[in-house]
């Protein structure tokens, strides 16, 4: 049963066994392992819930639809970092890529020794990653449906003896639209919107979208719900309250909006450790300008990853921006900006993942608004001057005759042999354009509280029946994309619930 904001007349009071707050890859997937096992269910999504009937190629439409801000939320910094997240029912899965890769093992053997978290092995982690890939069709992208700038870009890599792979992505028979970043059109990514969420309704879940949890209640050390508002889709304002009984929380509003939720209930933050560690893999792109046309938007978004410079903290790809999101980034106005934009089939729009070796932290402002901050530094600093030096040699080889760079002041390149102004012209960390879609760490796993804000199956130290399963329980950086490892850590925690009923379902 799935409730919407305006079907709501007069303010409700719920009960249940178990309420999920948030709707994403972690919510949902816990969502639907709990139903499936026969919990009765109430799942919170403060946005609204859509279909791929309403998705479609129209920026203007789907940004301020299915994005927080409408895709303009910024992580405070110097440079500051361009933040995206979903904002609907299914969450991010709605409006990412779809890449899916498994925790690497080195990062849990980290996990293992720096925060005791022994119970992790990729041993035991194998069943969880092949359950959710079962579930939402991981498999690598299919040849027929990368567009000739992926080819390019593919050939250019092999030339230099770079280790390219296809992409592991949550699709079913993607015919390559490129239109991921405003929802799947044809339902061909197998978002939570279209998995989880449908597994859940179907085993009896209730889920209620347009509804923002406000505050969580407790007793005695434990939590025993939530108020929660019913928002006026169009305005985004309160028209009616909701109060729900649970016996068991379980919060997946993600590694920001979750800490100012758990700040503002004054719960699982007893040693200082709610909002801080926060991740968030920083990104920067480069653009190719081709002489031919390369048209590489007419094919699925991300059909390979460059995992050569993974050691070093560097993750390459081509990422399927839409135009108009690609002429906000440019540093150019008017007449300039449209005769670069009239060559978009020319050009080929690359990005680069950095591993974080900082972090920054989340408050919560006095209004109940989070507020991210986080500094790069010398490390990630290099890494991308260096990222985009390699990323620049990638697309000449590929036979660009210029490439367009992410700096204020030299923003651009004609040959390769023009690579090295990369560093000579001392580019300072404030000029770097920077973006990400990747939040975690800010309530992160820890078998000692004082290091972390969650055990290592979710549940919050200092307030029983809590438990977190969204990205920011990750205590570390992952270096590839964290869907996956979101979903499985998701369902292991479901599965541990389950296995424990007597403890938290009565």
């Amino acid at each position: 049963m799935i409730i919407t904001g305006d079907q709501v007349n007069r303010d409700l009071e719920e009960k249940c066994q178990v309420l999920v707050i948030g709707s994403g890859a972690g919510g949902g997937a816990i969502a639907a392992e709990l139903a499936e096992a026969g919990v009765d269910v109430i799942i919170l999504e403060e946005g609204p819930y859509h279909t791929s009937k309403d998705f479609s190629a129209n920026p203007a439409k789907m940004i301020p639809m299915l994005y927080r801000d409408a895709g303009t939320s910024v992580i405070m910094g110097s440079p500051s970092i361009i933040f995206s997240e979903g904002r609907c029912v299914g969450g991010s899965t709605v409006i990412n890529g779809g890449m899916c890769w498994r925790t690497p093992e080195k990062v849990i053997k980290r996990w293992q020794l720096e925060f005791g978290l022994d119970e992790i092995t990729p041993r035991v982690m194998e069943p969880f990653y092949e359950k959710v890939e079962k579930i939402i069709s991981v498999e690598p992208q299919h040849p027929n449906s990368l567009s000739k700038g992926e080819m390019l870009f593919h050939k250019a890599n092999r030339e230099l003896d770079y280790l390219i792979r296809r992409n592991h992505r949550n699709q079913k028979n993607c015919t390559g639209e490129g239109l991921c970043v405003f929802g799947c059109p044809t339902d061909r990514k197998r978002s939570v919107l279209v998995t989880y969420i449908p597994k859940a309704l179907a085993a009896g879940a209730r889920l209620y979208a347009d509804c923002k949890a406000e505050k969580l209640i407790t007793k005695n050390g434990r939590a025993v719900g939530a108020k929660a508002s019913v928002l006026n889709r169009e305005t985004a304002k309160r028209k009616h309250m909701m109060t729900i009984h649970a016996d068991l929380v379980i919060v997946a509003c993600g590694a920001i909006q979750t800490p100012a939720f758990l700040l503002g209930s004054k719960v699982g933050n007893s040693f200082k450790q709610v909002g801080k560690n926060f991740l968030c893999h920083p990104n920067t792109k480069v653009v190719g300008m081709f002489e031919e046309e390369v048209k590489y938007w007419a094919g699925v978004h991300q059909g390979h990853q460059v995992h050569e410079f993974l050691d070093e903290g560097i993750l390459f790809a081509l990422g399927g921006v839409p135009p108009a999101l690609v002429s906000l980034s440019f540093p150019c106005f008017g007449q300039k900006s449209l005769e670069l934009m009239e060559q978009w089939n020319h050009m080929i729009v690359g990005g680069m993942l950095i591993d974080d070796t900082t972090c920054g932290r989340v408050i919560r402002l006095p209004w109940g608004a989070p507020l991210a901050f986080y500094q790069i530094d010398n490390v990630e600093f290099e890494r991308m001057l260096r990222g985009t030096a390699l990323l620049s040699e990638l697309f000449f080889v590929a036979g660009a005759k210029k490439v367009l760079l992410p700096f204020f002041h030299l923003q651009e390149l004609n040959s390769i042999d023009e690579i090295k102004k990369i560093y000579e012209y001392k580019i300072q960390k404030a000029e770097v354009e920077l973006l990400t879609v990747h939040a975690f760490g800010t309530t992160r796993m820890a078998a000692n509280p004082s290091r972390g804000v969650v055990n290592q199956w979710g549940e919050v130290h200092d307030c029983s029946r809590l438990f977190v399963v969204d990205g920011g329980i990750i205590p570390t950086s992952l270096g590839v994309n964290p869907q996956e490892t979101i979903m499985a850590l998701a369902t292991r925690s479901g599965q541990y619930i389950l296995e424990n009923k007597q403890k938290f379902l009565s």
